[in-house]
């Protein structure tokens, strides 16, 4: 993953202090993610996708496929949680459907899917699920 972070980084022309903040990240947890020290978590990688809508997730995670995609209308268009429309929209979502792909608002997993969820020997279960898909978008739940 380093070695795809430095790509994206040297594409855009920018410098690590400046990626940082352009995904609201403090710059020392970037220079660790550059030196191969700690891999990303979620919310850097939340913030990658919204901020490069044209860097494909699926490249980023995996190294498979081209590192620019598309700007899809999905990718473009997400909601902005700052608006109280946008709130009450994403609110009435949620309650309308068992699939919300809004990062703002993860839907809960279904039963059918936490039943077949596999359990560790240490009885830990599974909180939450993300799934990112090839064309950057993703879908996030958390057990109800």
């Amino acid at each position: 993953m380093k070695e795809r972070l430095n790509e994206l980084i040297e594409k855009k022309g920018l410098t690590a202090t400046k990626f940082a903040n352009m995904i609201e990240v403090n710059p020392s947890a970037i220079s660790h993610l550059l030196k191969g020290r700690n891999k990303p978590g979620y919310d850097v990688l939340v913030n990658i996708a919204k901020v490069f809508p044209d860097i494909s997730m699926d490249w980023l995670l995996t190294g498979k496929g081209s590192m620019s995609v598309s700007p899809s209308p999905a990718n473009l268009s997400l909601p902005s949680v700052d608006s109280e429309k946008n709130k009450k929209e994403i609110k009435k979502e949620t309650e309308e459907s068992p699939v919300v792909t809004s990062p703002a608002s993860p839907a809960v997993i279904p039963d059918e899917i936490t039943a077949a969820l596999p359990r560790t020997e240490s009885g830990k279960t599974v909180k939450r699920i993300v799934l990112f898909f090839t064309d950057g978008s993703f879908e996030d739940y958390l057990k109800g």
